[in-house]
């Protein structure tokens, strides 16, 4: 899929729309959210601003737009939300009103879009009021409810004919609410998809309603991704789908500054994150650990998920599960200088009780040599038992090698020495692996309401062979004007630099 194209007959057709009226005719309004825009707020729409609201006033009911950062996503769904309101153009339900719901990433940023629209209303007030030489003043504040039963707050707007806009984080919270147009701000940041499958969409299927999702890129993962299908995997699309590229914008000077900041990001080594944020490129995500290219080329057709394997020894990696993960199996064999996956299996919450006796019927039907589990509290129990039995049991110490042994695993990865059959779950937690860096440590961490259980249960299984790979390069970046204490030094020593190696 390309960016889409601003036309010079779409830039005509907005001109045409967005032009003053002297006297602005409610119809008019209703029909064209530009017309609105600029009779109504004073406000003047850029074009891509104009395609999309042009595609919700045909009444299209699912759109997907991927923008640019700042070029007024966010402005553009309250501006249409306070129009759909203000003149109740699609009623349903009972009462027949028209309900709206802005769902934004986090419930701060849900306050800030109820903010947007709060100030679209005063900017309305006072544009009518200045066009009508004060003949009319309050235009759009007076269309609010002011009853004390009404519901006006930080997150709702009543307005005196029913109609409501509610601003909602995506949680729970959105479970009961029966919408009309349900809006979803920085899709692609909702940290837990299900979310959007369980609570968003049920919200509009009883009023045959709108969803409309608008963001940045986040990666090649997630609900988002897979919806937008910006590499055309599908052949249909529920979705009709924009691609908005800020030099696609009408100010010159707005284009300019962001070009400015391009230099800034290249200059400073933030390519990556220049190329999500305003190139709107579904890149990997600026803090994942692992590139999205070497997880994709990790996946071998030729390989299968082995029923059982005899032809060669292989090692076992159990990851113990704890309340919001899985307990997870990986088998892996070492072919020549590859490390390749056999089988992995993922319990379900609440299924692995008998754990011990699986691992005892894996180990005949695929000839482990090696046992690799995590030291921690929640398997305590039974690496005890498997030590009283005799287990050819290695424990990994999570606090002091995950970092060396991801490093290892990824530079192996990158040089193709990994190797799996397909598996969609063991690629997701990957590419969404995060990587923190400090000044001298590095975190290597699952998104939050991510998992990583199939990853570490696979790095877990490759344990004894990455011991083998220390061919990488690393190096650790200190600020020019500082030294470390002691202790820092000491750290710094202990992990061999590993800990600090820079992806470039």
């Amino acid at each position: 899929m390309n960016y889409t194209e601003i036309t010079p007959e779409l830039r005509l057709d907005c001109e045409k729309e967005s032009k003053l009226d002297l006297a602005p005719a409610t119809s008019r309004c209703k029909e064209s959210t530009s017309y609105f825009c600029r009779n109504i707020l004073g406000i003047k729409s850029y074009t891509w601003q104009h395609l999309l609201w042009k595609t919700l006033d045909a009444r299209n009911t699912r759109v997907a737009c991927i923008t640019s950062r700042q070029i007024g996503k966010s402005t553009a769904l309250a501006i249409f939300a306070l129009k759909q309101a203000v003149y109740n153009l699609r009623p349903a339900g009972i009462s027949n009103k028209t309900h709206i719901g802005i769902i934004s990433a986090t419930d701060e940023q849900s306050k800030k879009v109820m903010l947007e629209i709060r100030r679209l209303i005063q900017a309305g007030d006072d544009y009518v009021k200045e066009d009508t030489k004060g003949k009319i003043p309050n235009f759009l504040s007076n269309q609010i409810d002011s009853s004390v039963e009404a519901a006006n707050n930080k997150t709702t707007i009543t307005f005196e004919n029913g109609n409501t806009i509610v601003c909602l984080p995506p949680t729970d919270r959105v479970r009961g609410y029966s919408f009309s147009y349900v809006f979803v701000d920085e899709a692609a940041f909702i940290e837990d998809e299900g979310i959007f499958f369980q609570c968003i969409e049920p919200t509009v299927s009883h009023t045959n309603g709108v969803i409309v999702l608008t963001t940045t890129p986040n990666g090649q993962q997630g609900f988002l991704y897979e919806l937008f299908d910006p590499e055309d995997k599908n052949k249909e699309h529920e979705y009709i789908r924009f691609w908005i590229h800020y030099s696609s914008i009408d100010d010159k000077k707005h284009i300019e500054q962001i070009e400015k900041k391009k230099e800034f990001y290249y200059d400073t080594g933030r390519e990556k994150e220049f190329k999500q944020e305003y190139d709107a490129l579904f890149t990997s995500q600026v803090s994942a650990f692992f590139d999205s290219s070497d997880v994709d080329n990790m996946i071998d057709l030729n390989l299968t998920r082995e029923s059982f394997w005899k032809k060669d020894v292989t090692h076992l990696g159990i990851d113990f599960g704890m309340v919001n993960s899985n307990t997870v199996i990986s088998i892996v064999r070492k072919e020549k200088d590859t490390i390749k996956l056999v089988w992995q299996y993922i319990y379900p919450p609440g299924t692995d009780t008998n754990l011990m006796n699986d691992v005892k019927t894996l180990m005949q039907d695929y000839s482990v040599e090696k046992v690799i589990v995590d030291d921690c509290p929640q398997g305590d129990y039974i690496i005890k038992e498997m030590t009283k039995e005799g287990f050819p049991l290695t424990t990994m110490k999570f606090r002091t090698e995950k970092v060396a042994k991801y490093v290892s695993f990824r530079s192996m990865l990158h040089k193709g020495k990994i190797k799996s059959y397909d598996t969609d779950e063991l690629k997701k937690q990957m590419k969404a692996m995060q990587e923190i860096q400090g000044v001298v440590t590095v975190k290597i961490e699952k998104p939050t309401g991510g998992k990583d259980d199939a990853v570490d249960s696979f790095l877990l299984a490759c344990y004894h062979y990455l011991d083998q790979d220390t061919s990488f390069e690393s190096y650790a970046v200190l600020p020019a004007d500082k030294t470390l204490e002691p202790e820092l030094m000491e750290e710094l020593e202990l992990w061999g630099n590993k800990i600090c190696e820079q992806k470039m």
